[in-house]
């Protein structure tokens, strides 16, 4: 009987996940904090710090073009700058996008941001 009720229990949390916090962010506060993204990602973009050039929203994944500035920046702000723009594309803070990287010098795909999180492939042959 124990077993069957924790059975429920976690399959009430699994179906019902609004219920269990995850709207805990107001329409407001969503909206602000896309909105900075939106501002940071400007200052980050092609007229800025060249993390990226341009973005294909023709395709799913989203095709995100990077620059200069993401090739020289460590692997942390990497991570971070991918995490910030698949949420300003989701366009909730709590959610994500999936997103394939591209080098906007190239054209080659150079890593991914998706269920697994965030991978550059490696350069080498």
């Amino acid at each position: 009987m124990r077993g069957k009720i924790t059975l429920l229990a976690l399959a009430f949390a699994l179906v019902f996940p609004l219920l269990s916090g995850a709207q805990s962010l107001s329409f407001k506060e969503i909206d602000s904090r896309v909105s900075e993204y939106r501002k940071w990602l400007d200052k980050v973009g092609s007229n800025g710090s060249r993390y990226w050039v341009r973005l294909d929203s023709s395709k799913r994944p989203h095709r995100l073009y990077v620059g200069d500035g993401f090739m020289h920046a460590s692997a942390t702000e990497k991570e971070q700058f991918v995490e910030i723009f698949s949420r300003f594309l989701a366009g909730h803070p709590e959610k994500n996008m999936l997103i394939d990287i591209y080098d906007a010098s190239t054209g080659k795909e150079i890593g991914e941001y998706g269920f697994g999180g965030f991978h550059l492939f490696d350069a080498r042959p």
